[in-house]
């Protein structure tokens, strides 16, 4: 058996010469058609491989081949987490792959299990809340206040489910992209795509409320839906992290917020600029957005460093001498015969947005929450205002 080419060399006009093609050849191209079928990650539309969910899979700082921007591999301040130094530590696989879904197989298949975000194994079921809350609720809650459920969510309310907002996108890396919000709390931009409450709701939506023409008219323009409209955030979350000092079960010490708690307001843009991007008020259009403003205390290499080449927590704990939990910096350039000699302990603040829980209009904040004397949400003066504007 042999396949045969049809060649334009040697030939009379009107002829075509049909040479054989060599076995060797043969053979690479069935290779070739054989791994295009196979490896999903061969393909422009990958499902989950390269999806932003799937890319640690491809991570060089595990062995794979692709370019690292998976979740995974974003550092952010909440894990202090090293994967090109601790990423391959025994039974992270298992432990971590229910939710990152590329460090999990299907030991039937050989693929990502696509039972771990739809309903069923071939993947043909939409994802329901439940699912994705499995995942991300803890984290959410911590950074950002939100509790997913029908009691406190309007959306959910109403029987909406996070992809009608989170809508599935296509781009060069995979099929199974979603658009995000304005997400800013780590060092890399990993997503494609931007949410909008304008995808659903009209430019001037308060044309019904008391007031509305004033709304429509000084605050849309100035002031983001969400700012408004997510109200006291209702889950306990993250005040401060210092990853110096542990708790006698080795957690970083940290401070939480109790329920109940008002965001911190500041002006930004709407997209990431950078790890720190709150801008100021005449700054590209910027409007007030609410926050979850965490102080983050953590050790870099050296004082010049980037934020993500940290020190590793196990060597952080190991460098405390004296075993009082917390490791100072002359201990972390004593560690090891001054491995860490220029060792620097930094401190930042984390803008973790919010944009979850989102309240019925009637438990929104309304004017005398933020205007007037018994005014106690927006702290006019941090967002550069002399008194409050309304006065």
């Amino acid at each position: 058996m042999f396949i045969s080419v049809r060649t334009i060399s040697d030939h009379k006009k009107g002829e075509v010469n049909v040479k054989p093609l060599r076995p060797s050849a043969m053979i690479l191209i069935i290779l070739s058609l054989a791994f295009l079928m196979y490896f999903p990650c061969a393909h422009a539309k990958d499902v989950v491989e390269s999806s932003y969910h799937g890319q640690l899979g491809r991570s060089p700082a595990l062995g794979g081949w692709g370019n690292g921007l998976g979740m995974l591999e974003k550092w952010d301040a909440f894990n202090n987490f090293c994967f090109a130094k601790q990423g391959r530590i025994k039974g992270w696989m298992e432990k971590c792959g229910e939710c990152h879904t590329s460090t999990y197989r299907d030991p039937s298949t050989g693929k990502t299990d696509c039972k771990l975000c739809h309903e069923n194994k071939d993947g043909e079921g939409e994802p329901n809340v439940a699912q994705c809350a499995k995942c991300h609720q803890r984290y959410a809650t911590l950074k950002r206040g939100d509790i997913f459920d029908e009691e406190h969510d309007v959306h959910l309310a109403v029987g909406m489910s996070c992809h009608d907002c989170h809508e599935r996108l296509t781009d060069p890396q995979s099929d199974h992209q979603f658009a995000k919000g304005y997400a800013i709390d780590t060092t890399e931009d990993t997503m494609k795509g931007t949410l909008s409450c304008l995808k659903c709701h009209d430019e001037k939506p308060h044309y019904k409320a008391d007031e509305g023409e004033i709304l429509d008219s000084r605050h849309v323009n100035k002031i983001a839906c969400v700012t408004c409209h997510t109200g006291p955030r209702p889950g306990e979350a993250i005040q401060s992290i210092t990853w110096n000092k542990f708790t006698k079960e080795g957690k970083p010490v940290a401070k939480k917020r109790a329920p109940e708690w008002i965001p911190q307001y500041k002006w930004y843009v709407g997209k990431k600029l950078g790890p720190f991007p709150v801008l100021g008020a005449t700054e590209l259009m910027a409007k007030i957005y609410p926050f979850n403003t965490i102080t983050v205390m953590w050790f870099v290499e050296r004082g010049e460093s980037g934020l993500d080449e940290i020190i590793c927590i196990p060597e952080v704990k190991a460098a405390d001498a004296n075993k009082d939990r917390e490791t100072t910096v002359e201990e972390m350039r004593s560690y090891e015969k001054g491995k860490y000699r220029d060792a620097t302990l930094i401190t930042r603040e984390f803008n973790f947005s919010v944009t979850h829980s989102i309240v019925p209009s009637e438990n929104a904040f309304s004017c005398d929450h933020c205007h007037g004397e018994e005014a106690y949400v927006v702290k006019w003066k941090e967002l550069g205002y002399d008194e409050d504007p309304y006065e």
